[in-house]
């Protein structure tokens, strides 16, 4: 999406290890900007919840007991700084009095004060563009869940700060990648929820539309979709797809395996429509969109 955001002036953060574009894990959402029913959730909590998870995808072994410590951890640095970063987030670490507490502080190292240390520190770059491009594709493959989940989580704080002035339209490529597991599933669906219930506009995009309808979540989130723009299927995605989208047999054809590009299906409130949308080479608009190797 580079090309298409320089075209359109596109702020273009680039996320990997080295970079001088810098996330703030430990940012908060505006408290004072919550719907009434979520002025009651422990943020603090949350916070502790998303490290938790983080670092369980990020190290072999993590304990329950580990666990505790960091909700511990969390909300010491909340109660000592008013913006703390993971940096004084880590300095306490060391400072409780547990072994364990001592091994989880070397294990975490590397993502808190080490070389892969990009979410540590104040967050530099202003999400109230009118266009932002959040670009991972030169992240070590290990971080890039762990990547993504900061991204959410600073796109969901800037949803709410966005509320009621702008609407925020936010488009996550890859989509299956939020669903590689259980744990992910969830956590990707109740931010999905939450920024609809804030007024943003989520869109999914993927070509492994077999992952999500594998998955509980992800089914429920097709199933509460209510607009799809489909393009060519494999026959057994077909088959998977019937049970959320009803797709008459007649424009079956307009989505099978050796359709054109640019052709594909509408479906919006349970109307399917078929479209042709095939975009000369000879044009900049193509220039622009064509992502073939």
């Amino acid at each position: 999406y580079a090309k298409i955001g320089k075209e359109f002036g596109a702020t273009i953060l680039d996320i990997y290890a080295g970079s001088e574009h810098h996330l703030n894990i430990l940012d908060m959402a505006d408290t004072g900007l919550l719907q009434q029913e979520d002025k009651y959730v422990d943020l603090i909590k949350e916070k502790a919840n998303l490290l938790s998870s983080l670092f369980e995808s990020l190290l072999k072994e993590y304990t329950d007991i580990e666990a505790s410590i960091v909700d511990r951890v969390t909300r010491k640095v909340y109660e000592k700084y008013e913006n703390p970063t993971l940096v004084e987030w880590y300095h306490i670490l060391k400072e409780q009095p547990e072994n364990i507490a001592e091994e989880l502080a070397l294990k975490v190292e590397p993502y808190t004060v080490g070389s892969q240390d990009i979410f540590s520190y104040k967050t530099n770059i202003d999400l109230n563009d009118k266009f932002v491009i959040f670009n991972i594709k030169r992240l070590d493959e290990k971080l890039k869940p762990f990547a993504m989940k900061v991204i959410l989580d600073q796109i969901w704080n800037q949803v709410v700060q966005n509320q009621g002035k702008v609407t925020t339209w936010l488009f996550f490529d890859e989509l299956q990648l939020n669903f590689d597991s259980a744990e992910n599933s969830k956590w990707f669906m109740k931010l999905w929820s939450r920024v609809r219930k804030y007024g943003a506009i989520p869109t999914g995009i993927t070509q492994n539309i077999e992952t999500l309808l594998e998955d509980s979540e992800g089914r429920k989130m097709l199933s509460n979709s209510e607009f799809f723009v489909l393009l060519r299927q494999k026959k057994v995605d077909l088959e998977s797809l019937q049970s959320v989208i009803s797709i008459p047999p007649n424009l079956l054809k307009y989505v099978g395996e050796k359709v054109p590009k640019g052709t594909g299906l509408i479906s919006s409130g349970g109307v399917v429509v078929p479209f042709e949308n095939i975009i000369s080479e000879d044009t900049e608009l193509f220039r622009l969109m064509e992502t073939d190797a």
